[in-house]
């Protein structure tokens, strides 16, 4: 039997994550085409966020990982 709670919070939580992943890129994005000096450092960070999200999925897929 299908347990429809977890599928329900797995599915949440893959939203949330995929919508800051979006988010993150995009303010990473519009960052980066300023001519302010903070907008440079600004991007950079929301690129480097994006790929820490990237990479703690990544974690969280592969088993070998968690030691």
């Amino acid at each position: 039997m299908i347990e429809w709670s977890a599928f329900l919070i797995v599915f949440l939580a893959s939203l949330v994550s995929a919508c800051l992943l979006v988010t993150l890129f995009a303010v990473g994005l519009r960052l980066s085409d300023g001519g302010a000096p903070w907008r440079r450092p600004a991007s950079v960070t929301a690129f480097v966020l994006c790929g820490l999200v990237v990479a703690f999925g990544i974690y969280l897929i592969v088993p070998v990982l968690h030691g």
